[in-house]
C-alpha cells in the first residue's frame, strides 16, 4: 500500500474523494458496494494525469479530465461503499476507506478514515483534520 484514501464533504455538500500517495500517482479509482461479506463494483473512474498529493475528487459531479470507465455513482442510502486509488502499471494502491450516504454529516473539513486496530470487523470511524490526514498518510510511505 502507498498511501490513504478518506472521505470528506465538500464546500457543496457532496460526499469527496481525498486520495494521497507515496510515488506514483494513481490512475484509477474504484470503488466497491458491500454486500454482505463481498465486494461487488460499483463504479471505475480513470484520473487525468495527477501531480501534487492529495487529490479530492467530488463523487457526485465528476469533475473535468476525470472518466468514469465503468458502473456509476449513484450511491443508495443503507448501502455501505469502499473507495481505494491505485496505479495499474505498478499495481500499489492505497489503504481504501468505507463510507455510506450518511458520510455525507460528517463536517465540511474533516477527512473520514477507518482505523482497523481493533475488534470492529470494519474499522473505527476517524476523522481527522486535512494536516493529521497527510500525517497518516506518510505513515504509509
Amino acid at each position: 500500500m502507498t498511501g490513504l484514501t478518506g472521505i470528506t464533504v465538500n464546500a457543496e455538500g457532496r460526499l469527496t474523494l481525498v486520495v494521497a500517495w507515496c510515488q506514483q500517482p494513481p490512475d484509477r479509482v474504484v470503488i466497491y458496494q458491500r454486500v454482505n461479506d463481498r465486494l461487488e463494483d460499483q463504479a471505475e473512474l480513470k484520473a487525468p494525469k495527477l501531480s501534487g498529493s492529495p487529490v479530492f475528487l467530488d463523487l457526485e459531479k465528476i469533475p473535468p479530465g476525470w472518466s468514469l470507465v465503468e458502473g456509476d455513482l449513484n450511491f443508495q442510502p443503507g448501502h455501505k461503499y469502499v473507495a481505494g486509488a491505485y496505479n495499474a502499471k505498478t499495481s500499489g494502491g492505497t489503504f481504501r476507506v468505507s463510507f455510506t450516504t450518511a458520510s455525507k454529516t460528517n463536517p465540511t473539513g474533516r477527512i473520514l478514515i477507518q482505523d482497523h486496530s481493533g475488534e470492529q470487523p470494519d474499522g473505527v470511524d476517524v476523522p481527522l483534520s486535512a494536516a493529521e490526514f497527510m500525517t497518516r498518510a506518510n505513515y504509509y510511505c
